[in-house]
């Protein structure tokens, strides 16, 4: 909201509060040394052209960047009167010296190399920038000046009026008509638009030509000082002499603050606020839409507001003061109101020490509930909701009826009701819900102490426990945080859910408002805070009340506070913060230099990466033909000559003593075997029906050259699945071990076994003999080169680096009732997640 807007509400509010007990002003903060200033005694506020605000002091000079003030000069007796910029550095002026700031250094320089020459401070903030007035010790011959290139003051013009000039008049160096020198009753001249005006001891005229035009009467003659004159964004004026502050709209002059001390300078930024320098610290005014309210008696505090049925504020105060539209109704010492309030039937309702007091077109009465300490009032369905220390009560204003709707709730603190006729309480131990005559504790993510909550005419309800928000809607319980990520570390203070689609809650130190709409989805967040026009102090856990023309009134520990949201929204919180000046890493050149660094460190990295991950395929290419080769040397081992003899042999043995038939049963059996064999040369893995198949072939052939003296078995589980994975030959290897160093040394042969199982997500194969055992074997074979369990045991090395699971071999001897060695036991488990790669 502009300023303007601002103190046309405030001039229709002058009326009604000159005989009432309350006071208003525009919202203003207030510096002091307890902010940083060097000095209570401010002399000169100045704005460079960066945005920085430079304040001078009786003891120095500060430099505010929008958070916190910057001091030079910090505990020197040094009067600085004013300010200057020249070729972007600030001069910081003195009567004698100048200080020139570079970055954070200060060069100090007489204003006058001989000596003579000293600074006319009262015309210091008016002159545009690059110009000063100089005079002697005497204060004469004075002669306006400009600073130089080389940073000397170089004189322009000098005269006898200048000489005569009063400490009340103040030169005004106009861009289009030149120099103006106050004389008469004529204190300053100052332009706004196309109309040049003066300001005089007896008002304001215009001034066309050579000729003064009396606009408006103002009685400005006791202005020991003169008057400052600064225009606002809007054109309008803000004039003030030593003790008040003046708006000028050009049609007529109102007083906007008053009881100054010795106001000394004004500013009016490149955001629209008002800069005041006073002996009392400095004055900033925003240019928001909020409004500060006062009691006159400073020893109280307004805790309660509410609106009545007429638009009237109705507030009650810690002092037991009760006032409607200002004026005072109710007295009380021995009364006092707590913060909250609700309006039924145009009747305003306050929870006091011991009831709650109902106001009525200027009338008050106390309700005849239970006496006891209420905590707050709200509504629902036509009927009061008043909570005390442990009870809810429901009051009818129809006919005076009181329920009691729940017993034994700890600690209540607010309500509100849904569209469903449902109560939802909020209390020192989390939120309970009243339905049907039956109160219940309701579990939500945080059973921490709920003090504020608010419901609108839709049925939603919005509760705040600590520095998080909720929506109540339907009956569930949903967090808003995720929507107001910035609530996080503040402690919220109250809530309101406006009928025409805003949110606010107040925080410990702001305002957040925001956009509502019919499910509560917010958006256009906004903050408000002392940076930008929200000045209260801390405010109350209290309800917000809304006028009709959607105006919203709220508490605080030492004021109250009214404003509009759709106003706040509108303008927005302008961000009023100086950027400090670029270090050497902030400029662009360093930032080029870096990303180029970045992308040769990035470019060095893939081409790392691409190297590695060539290196990794070529091990695998390699490992890959290692595996085939261990595969071929399998297969040349399967198939050495004597076996291929001895196999055939068997067969034409069949053919000449035995049927055709079994010797063609046979033949056909080494037919499949030896396909088999070449068809899976390059198979890693079978499954566990195709490795029993050829296992069984396998044991099959040698039963034709063992005869009698070689048995076996073969069993799978039930459990096993016959899908899973084996690495190829498994099963022959270890029977052909079996059989080759167990039972062929062994003069009336043995017995095989071969035992499929599934343990723990593993398949697990068992070969099991009961042949001569192996150290037996190693003495009788010990030109053996156990090939086919090395190249086994290899490829399943080179597997199990690929897997996270591995395969696990085991071996064993077995021994008979005697202890005596009886045969040897394989065993291997192979993961279902085994990958042959």
């Amino acid at each position: 909201m502009k300023l303007k807007t601002i103190i046309i509400l405030l001039l229709t509010l002058l009326p009604l509060t000159l005989s009432a007990q309350i006071v208003s002003e525009l919202a203003c903060r207030r510096y002091t040394t307890q902010d940083g200033l060097p000095q209570m005694q401010a002399e000169r506020v100045w704005q460079d052209s960066k945005g920085y605000i430079y304040i001078g002091t009786l003891s120095g000079f500060v430099r505010f960047d929008g958070r916190e003030f910057h001091p030079f000069l910090s505990g020197r007796r040094i009067n600085i009167v004013g300010f200057l910029e020249h070729e972007g550095k600030v001069h910081a002026l003195g009567f004698r010296r100048q200080w020139v700031i570079d970055d954070e250094e200060l060069t100090m320089t007489p204003i006058d190399e001989d000596g003579k020459w000293l600074l006319n401070n009262l015309n210091s903030g008016d002159l545009p920038n690059g110009y000063v007035l100089l005079e002697d010790e005497q204060e004469q011959n004075r002669r306006i000046c400009r600073v130089a290139d080389d940073g000397t003051f170089k004189p322009l013009s000098k005269g006898r009026a200048l000489d005569q000039m009063t400490p009340d008049r103040r030169l005004y160096l106009d861009s289009l008509t030149g120099l103006h020198i106050p004389t008469d009753n004529i204190f300053t001249y100052h332009r706004s638009g196309s109309m040049l005006y003066a300001f005089g001891s007896d008002g304001v005229y215009e001034v066309k030509g050579h000729t003064l035009h009396h606009r408006v009467a103002v009685d400005w003659s006791s202005a020991t000082f003169g008057l400052i004159v600064r225009r606002l964004r809007s054109g309008q004026m803000v004039v003030a002499d030593e003790h008040s502050l003046y708006l000028f709209d050009g049609q007529r002059v109102s007083r906007l603050a008053t009881g100054f001390k010795l106001i000394k300078d004004l500013l009016v930024d490149r955001w629209d606020r008002l800069w005041v320098a006073t002996y009392q610290g400095v004055y900033c005014y925003f240019n928001r839409c909020f409004t500060t309210h006062r009691l006159t008696d400073g020893n109280d505090i307004v805790r309660a507001i509410g609106i009545d049925g007429s638009g009237l504020t109705v507030m009650g105060s810690l002092n037991g003061k009760l006032l409607a539209g200002g004026h005072v109704l109710a007295d009380d010492q021995q009364q006092y109101y707590n913060p909250s309030s609700v309006t039924i039937g145009g009747r305003v309702y306050m929870p006091d020490n011991g009831s709650v007091t109902c106001v009525d077109d200027g009338r008050t009465t106390r309700l005849p509930l239970p006496m006891d300490r209420y905590q707050f009032v709200a509504h629902a369905g036509g009927r009061l909701i008043a909570g005390a220390r442990r009870d809810v009560f429901s009051y009818d204003p129809a006919t005076g009826a009181v329920d009691t709707l729940a017993a034994d709730i700890p600690h209540p603190w607010c309500a509100a009701a849904d569209s469903e006729e449902r109560l939802w309480v909020g209390t020192t131990y989390g939120l309970f819900c009243i339905e049907k005559g039956e109160a219940r504790h309701v579990d939500f993510p945080q059973n921490l102490i709920i003090s504020a909550m608010d419901a609108d005419s839709l049925g939603n309800v919005v509760f705040a426990s600590t520095d998080s928000l909720f929506l109540i809607r339907k009956g569930e319980v949903t967090p808003l945080n995720s929507q107001i990520p910035q609530l996080a570390g503040h402690e919220i203070r109250a809530l309101h859910l406006s009928p025409r689609g805003y949110l606010v809650v107040a925080v410990i130190d702001g305002l957040f408002v925001a956009r509502a709409d019919s499910c509560c989805n917010l958006t256009d967040v906004q903050f408000f805070n002392h940076l930008n026009g929200f000045t209260m102090i801390e405010p109350l856990k209290a309800t917000i009340a809304e006028q009709e023309d959607g105006t919203l009134w709220l508490c605080g520990v030492e004021d109250m506070m009214s404003f509009q949201p759709e106003r706040l929204l509108e303008y927005g919180p302008e961000d009023t913060f100086v950027a400090p000046p670029l270090k050497w890493y902030e400029h662009w050149w360093v930032w080029l230099v870096g990303l180029l660094l970045l992308s040769a460190v990035i470019w060095l990295m893939a081409y790392y990466y691409v190297r590695r991950r060539q290196a990794k395929v070529m091990l695998r290419l390699k490992r890959e033909k290692k595996q085939k080769e261990l595969q071929l040397s399998a297969i040349r081992l399967k198939t050495i000559p004597h076996f291929h003899s001895n196999v055939l042999a068997a067969i034409e043995y069949f053919v000449l003593n035995n049927s055709m038939e079994e010797a063609a049963r046979y033949l056909k059996l080494y037919s499949d075997f030896t396909n088999r064999t070449l068809q899976d040369i390059d198979r890693p893995a079978r499954t566990v029906d195709e490795e029993v198949d050829y296992v069984t072939k396998y044991l099959e052939l040698q039963k034709l050259r063992y005869d009698e003296r070689l048995t076996y078995k073969v069993i799978v589980a039930d459990n096993v699945d016959r899908k899973a994975l084996l690495p190829t030959m498994l099963l022959h290897t270890y029977v052909e071990n079996a059989i080759k160093h167990g039972i062929s040394p062994k003069p009336e042969g043995g017995h095989v076994d071969v035992i499929i199982t599934d343990y723990d997500n593993n398949t697990v194969v068992t070969v099991e003999d009961n042949g001569i055992g192996r150290r037996k074997a190693a003495q009788l074979h010990r030109n053996s080169t156990k090939m086919g369990l090395r190249i086994l045991s290899e490829q399943i090395q080179l597997y199990n680096k690929s897997n996270k699971h591995h395969i696990r071999q085991h071996v064993r001897n077995l021994k008979d009732d005697e202890g005596k060695i009886a045969g040897t036991h394989f065993d291997m488990m192979v993961p279902k997640d085994y990958v042959y790669e």
